[in-house]
């Protein structure tokens, strides 16, 4: 009896740890506050910004299906166009190749928004709810952590707030400062 007790003790051993789930980082539970979520921000106005980058512009990129909107009634968003996402697990990104002294992606906040996830060069930072239930522009999600080079992503969720009409996805900017 005490030789099967002492074989099951010992599997046990070896077994259990492989059974605990990893803990999750604080990225993912976003334990660490990395960006300032916004709309209308006197901060993104105050002062001309070095670039304005229109979701139009080449060098932002997009993975997955999007629709590109212009004109009324989108006079609301930057230039007076805008990308749709039409899904979830589509990437929408842009690549900094300095270190600017503020960094933000803007978006769009409609009746039909729903959420999307942030990334920094592949790190989940925290996951934003893009629903309103009235129109909002120029809503940023701002890197104040003092952002380096490399690839800023927004990777839309086939999730959506319960008043939400749609998980779609507005993107609208890319604004920096030196």
């Amino acid at each position: 009896m005490r030789k099967i007790f002492s074989s099951l003790l010992l599997a046990a051993t070896i077994i259990a740890p492989s059974m605990i789930a990893p803990a999750t980082t604080k990225a993912a539970t976003n334990d660490v506050p990395l960006m300032d979520i916004q709309c209308d921000s006197p901060s993104l106005w105050l002062g001309q910004p070095d670039y304005m980058i229109d979701d139009t512009n080449p060098a932002v990129k997009y993975t997955g299906v999007w629709k590109a909107e212009s004109g009324h009634p989108l006079a609301n968003a930057y230039n007076g166009t805008q990308h749709v996402s039409m899904g979830g697990g589509y990437t929408v990104s842009y690549t900094a190749v300095t270190s600017p002294y503020k960094f933000a992606m803007g978006y769009v906040m409609r009746p039909d928004a729903g959420k999307v996830s942030v990334f920094y060069e592949g790190q989940l930072l925290g996951i934003i709810d893009a629903y309103s239930p009235t129109l909002e522009r120029d809503c940023t999600v701002e890197f104040y952590w003092g952002p380096g080079p490399g690839k800023y992503e927004f990777r839309t969720m086939a999730a959506h707030n319960p008043l939400s009409t749609s998980s779609r996805f507005f993107f609208d900017f890319v604004y920096f400062e030196s």
